[in-house]
């Protein structure tokens, strides 16, 4: 997840300064600035050199006896003497850390060495706020998510009431200090969105120190922009074949764009869904009614910002971190923290669609001859408590048993290919899992699970992946 967002603001970069220990816990970063580094390279190149010129007899191999040599070297001279560097260096930390003048004046603590402080890290978005009243902090508040009877069909929010419920982008620097765990917008998408993205957010509100918040942070992020896509593409597969001919048309090249990242080498990452999910801003201004609530949560203007510029802000963080510019501190950390938490929190606002079309997990569909109808047992797969409620539904249409849905008002629409539940053999259990890749010919689908990444293959879903609409070849089954 290295990719560079395309028309995401990018913080101008500066001049890193020198991170000590940043390279194997050994050597300083840049490398080329570390005389550990230089004494560990020039023992090995020394000895590579000198001996297999040596004219002394000897009963092994000569690139044998080179390599031992050097590893031998390299060991004694350069690795040895860089741990204990090391010692040293967190011998020192410990020691400036128990003085008083350090405590008192020093804002930031080495762990591994000195890490940038504040002043030398470029200069950011203000986000950082006084601490704000109580009154102040509940009129910014937003109101609690609506819930809705499982035998109820659920209606679409209205423009107004979405936008009603989001604050101006204004206010982003204004977001609130108060810890993680009592993040009012938190706690709600915990009890209100689709299961992977609440049970991201619990493990971030439960992270114990800054720098698991901020690994937890940035992956709530990447499947929330998971979540929103996969439920988006599931509702644009069910508009195909409707009256609208232009609207499939739309649709199919969407999809089709979605089963071309899919199909590539490297996979479906972060940037995938954040960049397949903003290109749907069209499509959904001119079709509302295809997606509900998405054309709100895309919506950016001069006063406002959209889901995708959150996201891509949050992206940006992530390659930021993939590319080796990780906090090297908890003060670094809790900073980055800081600057990039209120991206995070008005990205579950204005995904608020999600809450509106609930996941099912489908448990048995079983045909009543008298009714004509079907009734279903399902799993209501939102919120993040591992054990989904048990929920009932009488549907004119029939459905597949242990198969992912999205309950929209007109019914039930399936999420298969993109999620499904299957069984991992890294944890020995049933895990929910998104898509990742498949072969364009043939082969199974590799996909992911939410909770621990770990890679689970299906021959089915492979076979569905490659059935997307291929709008460059005019077919769309």
């Amino acid at each position: 997840m290295t990719e560079n967002p395309e028309g995401s603001a990018v913080r101008p970069t500066a001049a890193r300064a020198k991170r000590r220990n940043a390279v194997l816990a050994l050597y300083d970063s840049p490398v080329y600035r570390d005389w550990a580094f230089w004494m560990t390279a020039g023992w090995g190149l020394m000895t590579a050199v000198s001996i297999p010129g040596s004219d002394q007899p000897n009963s092994l191999p000569v690139w044998l006896d080179t390599l031992l040599a050097v590893l031998t070297f390299v060991t004694l001279f350069g690795v040895i003497p860089s741990w204990l560097r090391l010692l040293l260096r967190r011998w020192l930390g410990r020691r400036k850390d128990r003085s008083p003048r350090s405590s008192a004046g020093a804002p930031l603590t080495a762990g591994h060495g000195s890490a940038p402080t504040a002043a030398q890290r470029p200069a950011s978005p203000a986000v950082l706020s006084p601490p704000q009243s109580p009154s102040e902090a509940s009129q910014r508040r937003p109101p609690p998510l609506e819930t809705h009877s499982p035998h109820r069909p659920r209606v679409a929010p209205s423009p107004q009431r979405v936008q009603q419920s989001l604050p101006d982008d204004t206010d982003l620097a204004k977001a609130g200090t108060q810890p993680l765990s009592s993040s009012a917008v938190m706690s709600d998408a915990r009890n209100t969105m689709p299961h992977p993205v609440a049970r991201a957010i619990r493990t971030l509100q439960q992270a114990n120190t800054s720098k698991e918040q901020y690994e937890a942070l940035l992956d709530a992020a990447e499947i929330l922009a998971i979540s929103a896509s996969v439920t988006a593409a599931a509702l644009l597969q069910r508009k195909i074949g409707g009256s609208a001919v232009h609207t499939d048309e739309s649709n199919e090249r969407s999809l089709s764009m979605l089963r071309s990242s899919l199909l590539a080498g490297g996979g479906a990452t972060f940037g995938t869904w954040t960049n397949w999910l903003g290109s749907l801003r069209p499509l959904a201004a001119s079709h509302p009614d295809v997606v509900p609530g998405l054309p709100n949560a895309l919506h950016s203007d001069g006063r406002t910002t959209g889901l995708i510029d959150h996201l891509n802000t949050l992206r940006t963080e992530r390659n930021r971190a993939a590319h080796g510019d990780r906090p090297q501190s908890a003060g670094e950390s809790s900073l980055r923290v800081e600057e990039i938490r209120p991206h995070l929190e008005h990205a579950l606002m204005k995904a608020e669609f999600l809450t509106q079309s609930p996941w099912l997990l489908t448990v048995s569909c079983s045909y009543q001859p008298r009714t004509q109808t079907f009734d279903v047992v399902a799993h209501h797969a939102m919120g993040d408590h591992p054990d989904f409620e048990r929920r009932e539904f009488s549907w004119t249409s029939p459905v597949a048993n242990e198969v992912f849905y999205v309950l929209t008002a007109e019914g039930p629409v399936t999420l298969s290919p993109f999620v499904a539940s299957l069984f991992c053999p890294q944890c020995q259990q049933m895990e929910v899992c998104y898509v990742a890749r498949a072969d364009k010919k043939t082969g199974p689908a590799i996909l992911k699970s939410f909770a621990r990444r770990h890679t689970v293959h299906s021959a089915d879903l492979g076979d569905e992946i490659r059935s997307l609409p291929d709008h460059r070849r005019g077919t769309t089954r």
